[in-house]
């Protein structure tokens, strides 16, 4: 059987998305990343707005990801695109201007040696026919922790997005993020594992660059393995096991009860498929969707 994930190193865990008073956050950056050493992070990324900071090696266990975010359009109104860089090795060239264009960011950020990351669809409101047409991103939020309640609405979770571009030939990788700006409990909530050989920022962006992560806000992945015709997957006891694929209607998508394992009969129909754990709590972890079929 085939691993989706490579298990040979250690597991990670980090935020990518995070704001300051650098630009609309309310907290230091001494102070946020304290918040996050102290809830057991292994890394973080300060992505302040048009701010972009640098690599550190790890500070008391816990290491820096350069990382900057930067939107194109109206920054009230959609359409607008926001796009996350992270560990970007030298200044991205881009000038804040009503003309910026998000292909543009996402070069710009690749060309610095960065990871370019789609925030919040859902938040944004992006069509999801204009994301296929971008090229050089690494993956796109599934789950964004600040776009909920009490502040704004229930746009939290874009994973119908990822359903729609695998259906259409794209498998974006997920991640999974707070955006934090208040820390009013949005902190601390959503988060990538990623399996590396060591705690640097070269280590830690090569897995992610490999699609050895998976996103989360508690479940934990063990292992997903596939022989083409079954899916099998471990995990932290959770309380239910969604299998997504672009069918619509079968019988064993769902295990539900105390769950440790479940498996999934891929079908004819099936072109990919993606996994979803939701635990007690209703805490959800997910898999990047992969090709089935093929």
């Amino acid at each position: 059987m085939s691993m989706l994930f490579d298990n040979s190193g250690t597991w990670y865990k980090g935020n990518l998305h995070m704001h300051t008073l650098r630009s609309d956050g309310l907290l230091s950056p001494e102070a946020a990343a304290e918040i996050y050493r102290n809830a057991g992070y292994d890394f973080i990324a300060l992505t302040d707005h048009w701010a972009q900071s640098a690599n550190q090696m790890a500070e008391n266990g816990l290491l820096f990801l350069g990382g900057c975010e930067w939107n194109t359009g109206d920054a009230l109104a959609s359409p607008v695109f926001h796009i996350v860089g992270i560990g970007m090795e030298k200044q991205a060239d881009l000038k804040n201007t009503p003309a910026l264009r998000p292909q543009e960011v996402i070069d710009a950020i690749n060309a610095a040696g960065g990871l370019a990351i789609l925030a919040h669809p859902a938040w944004s409101l992006d069509d999801p026919d204009e994301c296929l047409r971008l090229n050089g991103l690494s993956g796109a939020e599934i789950y964004n922790s600040v776009s909920s309640l009490p502040r704004n609405g229930r746009r939290a979770d874009s994973s119908l997005y990822f359903d729609l571009w695998a259906n259409k030939g794209e498998l974006m990788r997920c991640f999974a993020a707070d955006d934090s700006h208040f820390y009013t409990g949005e902190q601390t909530q959503s988060f990538i594992m990623v399996n590396a050989p060591e705690l640097t920022a070269d280590a830690i962006k090569k897995a992610i660059a490999a699609g050895n992560f998976y996103a989360s806000q508690g479940p934990l992945f063990k292992s997903i393995r596939t022989d083409g015709d079954i899916v099998e997957m471990k995990c932290s006891e959770v309380q239910a096991v969604v299998f997504y694929s672009n069918t619509v209607w079968c019988e064993d998508r769902v295990t539900s009860g105390t769950v440790t394992s479940a498996s999934y009969h891929i079908k004819p129909t099936d072109k990919y498929v993606r996994v979803e754990l939701i635990d007690k709590d209703g805490r959800m972890a997910w898999s990047s969707p992969f090709w089935v079929n093929r």
